[in-house]
């Protein structure tokens, strides 16, 4: 039953048919009880951070019912809130088999306060359930720390913290039926050292590693693979609608609102959605009989514009409304007390002039970003591509498709519009269904705008003759146009067309690996102040013995190895050690 009804949603999903992230409270029964419920476990890099340092992390998400990573979202969501409840950051996640990583750089804006990570995905928010971590931010170039130092704090220059929630060391973990061994080719390392950390065990599974300073004063109790489910025993309260699960990527809704005086029926308008660019994104979508629509992306895309346009000549007459981003309610979220003392006075500046020495030399240890897969165009087939660099070049459209562009020519529709048609072969019969025009990406509706466009700007144009299918849309073949700058949205805007934003998902990035030898001389003469020595988000270990390398900083101190994540069957794991790096050890 539960597959049947899974393979029912998400027909409807593609077919376009629900539309909106949730449904009436009516239809939530059977619903809920289709599809299995998620979880979201987040290992984060640390609960206690400077400004200019950056908070790492990676998101697991889980059945529920199997334990398993989830297969059902393909978007996930982390945020951080303080606690008046307003968002610090709300990263957009591309959950791939359930995972997706993340990082958020502490800028001098944010006050010194605590505040709350959390995750969480749309369909997690039926059951109010949510990820939630504790997190301290200390800014110490603003004078006002009233949010870390109490009246209590102030008096007495004491800090009083719950055991239970706070811990100064914290001790190697393991499960021994499912454990990972973690082992260093010694315990004592000097400054600027190799590092060979080996991960062994008979257990195969995806994990993230972080190697960093361990604090030397009391800090907040971070969440474990292992202790992470207390989370969501404490927090389940259905909600009276369901919200839909994002199950192909990205899920853009919203509604048509007539802004006629006769009231225009939106039912079964249709909606264009383009993102331009080289590698557009173009889709259709139909609204239903509240005038409600939305579509997947699941594309990857790194340009948050967008314009959406309703199509016909109703689209002067209804204006579009999206719905906002997924987000839960964390109004019984409690916070942790943590305090600053006078004591904490010289450790806070040490921190301090490391974090501004390592973001001086930012430039020369960037992070990378991982290419991203190209977008395939919607019609898959190739089109006949006129480069018209490569032809003699005229003055205007009308010209250039005379002369240039087989396949296709310019006439007027009943009404007397100029269009721009695509010839159909010998036999057709579907005379009567328009032509797709793109330019940059985006379906000009009234062609006379492309048409009295000059033609010097533009780069190329392909042609196909074949029929295209969106959703229920027909078109009777693609011109399909890029301008030289990529721009005829901006400079030729249609005043029926809506310019929205969309959330980017967070980009995948190879972060930056720092080596010492012969072969680095040049990051040799540079200071190094890291107390992040490694992380490392994206570990797959399948039995055999792995080995990753990393090296110690200018810093001395005891660091922390820590390992999260889980077993092919579900098992969360948890293992931790310490290695000691000191000034006259080499």
């Amino acid at each position: 039953m539960r597959k049947i009804l899974f393979l029912i949603i998400c027909l409807l999903v593609s077919a376009g048919t629900l539309s909106a992230q949730a449904i009436s409270s009516s239809e939530t029964s059977e619903f809920r009880g289709g599809i299995p419920q998620e979880k979201m476990f987040v290992h984060y890099n640390t609960s206690l951070l400077f400004s200019g340092e950056y908070l790492y992390y990676k998101a697991y998400t889980v059945n529920s019912e199997t334990e398993k990573p989830s297969n059902i979202s393909k978007t996930g969501y982390v945020e951080l809130i303080a606690k008046d409840g307003t968002s610090v950051f709300k990263h957009k996640l591309s959950l791939k088999n359930g995972l997706g990583a993340g990082d958020f750089f502490i800028p001098t804006t944010i006050p010194s306060g605590t505040y709350k990570l959390l995750g969480y995905t749309n369909w997690m928010r039926n059951s109010g359930n949510f990820f939630a971590g504790d997190i301290v931010i200390i800014n110490p170039y603003r004078g006002d720390q009233s949010a870390l130092t109490p009246d209590s704090t102030r008096r007495t220059d004491s800090v009083k913290a719950a055991p239970a929630s706070f811990s100064s060391e914290n001790p190697t973990t393991a499960a021994p039926e499912h454990a990972i061994q973690l082992s260093t080719h010694k315990m004592r390392f000097g400054t600027r050292d190799q590092v060979l950390l080996t991960l062994s065990g008979d257990i195969s599974g995806r994990y993230s590693v972080s190697v960093r300073k361990k604090d030397s004063i009391p800090f907040p109790e971070k969440v474990s693979a292992k202790t992470y489910t207390r989370l969501f025993e404490k927090n389940h309260s259905p909600q009276d609608s369901v919200y839909i699960p994002e199950l192909r990527g990205n899920l853009i809704s919203g509604k048509l609102l007539s802004t006629s005086s006769e009231g225009i029926n939106p039912a079964g308008k249709k909606v264009a959605f383009s993102i331009p660019g080289e590698d557009y994104i173009f889709k259709i979508a139909t609204a239903d009989e509240k005038g409600r629509f939305y579509l997947n992306l699941d594309e990857e895309f790194s340009t948050s514009e967008a314009i959406m346009q309703v199509l016909g000549e109703a689209r002067k007459d209804l204006s579009i409304q999206l719905d906002p981003e997924p987000a839960v309610n964390p109004a019984n979220t409690k916070f942790t007390g943590f305090h600053i003392t006078p004591q904490m006075e010289e450790w806070i500046l040490d921190r301090s002039v490391y974090n501004q020495i390592e973001n001086a030399y930012y430039s020369v240890k960037p992070d990378t970003l991982k290419q991203q897969q190209e977008i395939e165009p919607f019609y898959q087939k190739s089109p006949t591509l006129y480069d018209l660099d490569a032809y003699t070049r005229f003055a205007t459209i009308k010209e250039t498709f005379v002369e240039i562009i087989m396949y296709s020519y310019l006439s007027r529709d009943k009404e007397g519009n100029r269009i721009i048609v695509v010839r159909q072969p010998e036999g057709a019969t579907n005379y009567n269904l328009p032509t797709l025009l793109l330019v940059d990406g985006i379906m000009v509706q009234d062609h006379s705008r492309f048409i009295d466009y000059p033609a010097k700007r533009v780069k190329s144009i392909g042609i196909l003759k074949d029929n295209v299918f969106l959703g229920s849309h027909i078109f009777a073949g693609v011109i399909d146009v890029k301008t030289i700058e990529g721009d005829f949205w901006r400079t030729n805007p249609d005043e029926a067309a809506t310019t929205v934003n969309i959330k980017l998902a967070e980009p995948q990035k190879n972060y930056f690996h720092q080596t010492y030898g012969d072969s680095n001389e040049t990051t040799a003469r540079i200071p190094d102040f890291r107390t992040q020595l490694l992380w490392k988000p994206d570990v797959n270990f399948n039995k055999e013995e792995t080995v990753l390398e990393f090296y110690t900083s200018d810093i001395s101190g005891v660091f922390e190895i820590e390992l999260q994540g889980f077993t092919e069957d579900g098992k969360p794991v948890t293992v931790k050690r310490t290695i000691t790096v000191e000034d006259e050890l080499k």
